[in-house]
């Protein structure tokens, strides 16, 4: 179904009045568990209309993690596709003096239960148009959409999208999002922006390349390789967007463009993430907290609204400071992103990044992989794929990396365990990796 402006607004505002009436108060907090949809973008447009708080949960994720978001979040108001309905059990006395906003759903890196802040409409009014900016976004850009609106990179896309007046394009279908490609030529899309483990999907669909008319892949939700660019590139899309931000932060907070033929400076494997600053926000290299990347502005969100990190980082530091838990590191003006603090091991008198020898073993040998360190002291890398490929793995590992960073264990899995947003859940991963050092002999 498609929709104009004017379309979208009357729909919109003919939403909120029933969501409002439903709830019986005026602002109420609204869960939408609808695919992604038109019907999904109207119910966004109806909650900044009306200045009310939203929360998307995907209907295709598991029924006990939409139950657990459910009960963690207190809705006043279900939207799903059997209609509103009220929640009785819910009370807004507790939210009087919250902003209205949208509910990002954070899982960081690492797993564990659901976790929400809540990013205000005044903020995200601050960042959108700076963010647009960014992704050379204007009225005759065509922006196409495969990620659910539970996912902040996809929320923030649309958000962007809207902004600058582009149209959107949305296909909440699995084989869209396992061949975008094609889904951009179906639309004649100029812009998308995803997670990096896409590009392997793009580059493995039956195509001589990337549509003609699409020209800003924009990257963002982890670090990119400098493989995985030129990857871009080679499909024939001429200009590449790296954004980097957190769920808790809103939107991104630095970015870096890059065109078909630059130069790709890379450290650890990984290109830059730009100079730090998108609109009010500034990203900043921490070197006495152990090189970590923090994001400051006077728009951030105040908090977690629900859940516990599972871990130390991301953290607030006052209102205005998120330590993001991701090490960093500056080349002249440029910052890097190297990946997840807790993710560097001390091992024979040196340090082992493990994002880094991940990313490796993908430049090297194109697989997937999620190298863990064992309570006691081993690496163990799970690899995605048949067994079949793991004994030419171990001879040519050598080759590749560091001697006291060659893995002790592989583990070989169909496919390694992912987040809802798309990314590598960690703490199912470690503790698989953790098991795989009883299931295999050592190297």
């Amino acid at each position: 179904m498609s929709v104009g402006a004017d379309g979208l607004v009357g729909a919109a505002e003919e939403l909120r009045l029933a969501l409002v009436a439903a709830a019986g108060v005026p602002r109420p907090l609204v869960a939408v568990s609808l695919p992604l949809s038109t019907d999904a973008v109207v119910a966004l447009v109806a909650a900044i209309l009306g200045d009310l708080s939203v929360c998307f949960v995907d209907p295709s994720a598991a029924e006990e993690h939409r139950r657990s978001l459910l009960q963690a979040l207190h809705p006043d108001v279900v939207l799903d596709r059997s209609g509103i309905r009220a929640v009785a059990s819910s009370s807004s006395s507790s939210r009087e003096a919250l902003e209205a906003g949208y509910v990002a759903m954070s899982s960081g890196s690492t797993g564990g239960g659901p976790k929400g802040v809540l990013s205000s409409w005044a903020g995200i009014d601050a960042f959108v148009p700076h963010g647009a900016a960014v992704l050379d976004l204007d009225p005759s850009s065509v922006w196409a959409e495969v990620s659910h609106l539970s996912y902040d990179l996809a929320m923030t896309n649309l958000l962007v999208a809207l902004a600058a007046g582009s149209s959107l394009h949305l296909s909440g279908s699995l084989g869209d999002r396992l061949r975008p490609l094609g889904f951009c030529a179906r639309v004649e899309a100029t812009h998308l922006r995803l997670a990096p483990r896409f590009i392997d999907l793009a580059a493995a669909e039956r195509v001589d390349g990337a549509p003609r008319s699409l020209r800003v892949w924009g990257s963002g939700g982890d670090r990119l390789s400098a493989t995985d660019a030129q990857r871009v590139f080679d499909l024939g899309v001429a200009t590449v967007v790296n954004t980097y931000g957190t769920s808790e932060t809103i939107g991104f907070a630095s970015a870096a463009r890059f065109d078909a033929g630059d130069d790709l400076h890379a450290v650890h494997g990984a290109v830059g993430i730009g100079r730090g600053a998108v609109g009010a926000w500034r990203t900043s290299l921490l070197s006495e907290a152990a090189d970590m990347l923090a994001i400051e502005s006077p728009h951030l969100p105040g908090g977690y609204l629900f859940g516990n990190p599972n871990g130390e980082f991301p953290r607030w530091e006052g209102r205005e400071r998120v330590l993001t838990g991701d090490l960093g590191a500056r080349r002249g003006e440029e910052l890097f992103c190297l990946g997840r603090a807790g993710r560097r091991v001390k091992r024979s008198a040196s340090f082992v990044d493990l994002d880094a020898l991940d990313a490796e073993v993908k430049q090297a040998f194109g697989l997937a992989t999620f190298t863990a360190a064992t309570p006691e002291g081993g690496l163990v890398s799970l690899v995605e794929g048949p067994e079949g490929h793991l004994d030419d793995l171990r001879r040519r590992l050598p080759t590749v990396l560091r001697p006291d960073s060659v893995p002790d264990v592989l583990v070989p899995v169909a496919q390694l365990p992912r987040l809802g947003n798309g990314k590598i859940d960690q703490a199912a991963a470690q503790l698989l990796a953790e098991g795989g050092m009883f299931t295999e002999l050592p190297r």
